[in-house]
Formats: structure tokens, C-alpha cells, sequence
């Protein structure tokens, strides 16, 4: 059997803006006080998830204005 731990989502919509001038989200993933993790979001894109190290290249090549 498979223990799971709860953790805390907390999202933040970002000042940038997609091209489209669809929002930005970023989602941090917390367990017992430490960011363990997270990813940003596109909205209406796809895939529409992507790693927030990808922020810079996303704004590099014109998804993300700044």
C-alpha cells in the first residue's frame, strides 16, 4: 500500500502576459514549511504547463511578453 502526503498548491498569476494577453500562472508546491517544487501556466495553451527555469526562454522567443 502507498503512503501519500498532503501538501500545499499555492498559485500566483504573474504581471506577464502571453502574446495573446492570455494570463500567466505560477503554482508553488509546499510540504511542512519547504517549496519542494512548482511549474507555470498558460492559459488556453498547449501543453499549457511548463518548468519555471522555461520562464526566460518562453519571453526569449515571444510566448510570454514581459
Amino acid at each position: 500500500m502507498q503512503s501519500y502526503k498532503e501538501i500545499e498548491i499555492i498559485t500566483y498569476m504573474l504581471k506577464e502576459k502571453q502574446k495573446t494577453e492570455k494570463k500567466v500562472y505560477a503554482s508553488i508546491y509546499e510540504y511542512k514549511g519547504h517549496i519542494i517544487g512548482g511549474n507555470g501556466q498558460l492559459e488556453e495553451w498547449e501543453p499549457g504547463v511548463f518548468s519555471l527555469k522555461d520562464k526566460e526562454r518562453l519571453i526569449n522567443e515571444g510566448t510570454i511578453n514581459k
